[in-house]
């Protein structure tokens, strides 16, 4: 293993195999709820592009956006109980348990899509069954949580917005590979099965990486907290930690300037969670009418130029002394523009534009993430991100249940309607890192040097 590389594999593998599943899963749920329709055939579901009924059409688009709705809500809500659990247990037991639990979900999980892929008489419902099997081993934020926190742990305060991107490069590197390798399978194939067993394999592989050959990391500690009981992780303590790890009171404003930034992430990712759950949707219906190989090459390219922007532009801007603040806007200001133009896209060449256009919206997270850790001791570092994790599920949820009721409501009228609403929304990261560029601004002393302005 290369020097200085320890969980960039593990997000890697684990974010390869979700960008593999994310269209996929979609397609399969498309897949089924056309196989429901009594009007339709198992021949127009094969090709509905074919199908020349928009009527049908804007019924199983609803339909799937639906059960998209409750898919999330389903892996949701047991991965914020969850996730708060793993924060604290890896603040005081060490980080590799929660390295490995959320593989252990998707792998359970995956053997429920297998089925339901296999078996085309299995009902639409059992992707209820996967969802909350994956929640409860924490979910894809846990495996955020857990990676962060293991990077943050062993990396120093003047080197971990570098960390932290490099590993949120992981995240867009899998989102570049992952739908090419899932297309291909498909193709080759011909079946959803292979594609998710392929992710069953992605998964059993990182099990055996962290516990093989990730070394174990001792968090620094308070004194009293290393004796737990089985118990004490089941009470609400975990949670109520979390939370008062970001509303304690701290001197130079930092609690403001914390409370700040978990907004503006909020917005982000809620924007960044709903846009997902409907653009495969979107270039399903007409004008588009995209195939699921189309959709895998557009979405691999748009998170393989996200994943430039991180290895390239942000190393840059580092050595040029381009500050934080500076790299949120362009990034937000990208993601914005992105948006506007996804939602007036009416064929191939302007949907292919959005990915150029909306590169640099990658940077604005990892720099959020690595300001946060900076900003607390690193004993709280597990129950910062362990908040920030359910924040994240937050989000899902909350963007989900946004974008996939505003979608089927404006369907018939303005398809895209709901990309230019995200866009409005991110007006709200760009006020508030403007408040805190000012608090910045104000000098204060005590304030880590890689959040100050330059």
């Amino acid at each position: 293993m290369p020097a200085g590389i320890t969980v960039e594999p593990v997000l890697l593998i684990y974010m390869l195999a979700t960008f593999m599943q994310y269209a996929v899963f979609q397609d399969l749920v498309y897949k089924k709820v056309c196989q429901s329709r009594p009007s339709l055939t198992l021949e127009d579901c094969q090709d509905l592009s074919s199908l020349n009924n928009t009527s049908e059409m804007e019924i199983i688009q609803k339909n799937s956006s639906h059960w998209i709705l409750i898919s999330t809500v389903s892996l949701t809500i047991p991965s914020i109980i969850v996730c708060n659990f793993l924060g604290a247990y890896s603040d005081t037991h060490g980080r590799k348990l929660p390295l490995v639990l959320p593989s252990v979900g998707i792998i359970l999980s995956s053997i429920v899509y297998m089925v339901m892929s296999t078996y085309p008489a299995v009902p639409i419902d059992f992707i209820i069954l996967a969802s909350i099997m994956s929640g409860l081993f924490g979910g894809f934020v846990s495996c955020i949580m857990a990676v962060v926190s293991y990077v943050t742990t062993i990396s120093s305060a003047e080197l971990r917005t570098m960390r932290v991107g490099l590993l949120e490069s992981m995240t867009f590197v899998g989102g570049t590979i992952g739908p090419f390798i899932g297309g291909a399978i498909f193709r080759a194939s011909n079946s959803h099965t292979f594609v998710f067993l392929a992710i069953l394999c992605c998964h059993s592989l990182i099990c055996f990486y962290v516990i093989f050959l990730i070394p174990e990391v001792s968090p620094p500690q308070s004194v009293g907290t290393t004796s737990k009981s089985c118990a004490r992780y089941l009470s609400c303590e975990d949670f109520i930690g979390s939370v008062k790890t970001v509303t304690k009171k701290r001197d130079e404003h930092r609690r403001t300037i914390i409370v700040l930034l978990l907004i503006a992430s909020f917005v982000v990712m809620t924007v960044t969670a709903g846009e997902m759950d409907v653009a495969f949707l979107y270039t399903h219906n007409y004008p588009l009418l995209w195939d699921y190989e189309l959709y895998s090459y557009y979405f691999g390219l748009k998170y393989g130029l996200g994943a430039l922007a991180l290895l390239v532009v942000m190393p840059l801007a580092r050595r040029y002394f381009v500050n934080d603040i500076i790299l949120v806007v362009v990034s937000v200001l990208s993601k914005s523009f992105g948006l506007v133009l996804h939602g007036l896209s009416t064929n191939t060449a302007m949907m292919f534009s959005v990915a150029v256009v909306s590169m640099f919206s990658s940077l604005c997270i990892p720099v959020f993430r690595a300001q946060l850790s900076v900003l607390v001791d690193a004993s709280e570092h597990g129950k910062l991100f362990a908040f920030v994790a359910s924040l994240e599920n937050l989000c899902t949820l909350f963007g989900t249940l946004m974008f996939n009721s505003l979608y089927p409501a404006t369907l018939s009228f303005f398809s895209g309607f709901v990309f230019e609403f995200g866009a409005g929304l991110l007006a709200i990261p760009l006020i508030l890192v403007g408040f805190v560029s000012f608090l910045l601004k104000r000098g204060s002393p005590a304030l880590p040097d890689c959040i100050q302005q330059d």
